[in-house]
């Protein structure tokens, strides 16, 4: 009696496009997004795309979402005379009315001594 015996064929790595590399790096990179989800859904395996995650960040081929440049204009602090002369003004709700405390800006460390004391 003879055998037949078929040799396995040889796996084929599967090819996927850099552009669905690139969208999926990309949505996986989005704050709240799930690995897991995105590749369940695609009919992926969660451990390639991490992997390509990895990759492009040690690339630097995207950019992270958590750091945005800024050009901000340089604030000025203008000293108005007036200035001397502001109040603090503390409002408090209640139910049978309002209660306000006005205090002299530049006796401020006294306003926040009188807070601590009736705010224990």
């Amino acid at each position: 009696m003879s055998t037949l015996s078929v040799p396995p064929s040889p796996r084929k790595r599967r090819y996927y496009a850099p552009a669905l590399k690139a969208r999926l790096v990309a949505a996986c990179q989005q704050p709240g997004a799930s690995v897991s989800r995105l590749t369940r859904d695609n009919g992926l395996k969660a451990n390639l795309v991490r992997r390509w995650v990895r990759e492009a960040r040690q690339s630097g081929a995207t950019p992270s979402p958590i750091f945005v440049p800024l050009s901000l204009p340089v604030a000025t602090v203008e000293h108005r005379t007036e200035d001397k002369h502001r109040t603090i003004r503390i409002e408090i709700s209640r139910a049978r009315g309002a209660v306000v405390i006005e205090w002299p800006s530049e006796q401020a460390q006294h306003c926040v001594a009188l807070l601590r004391e009736l705010l224990p």
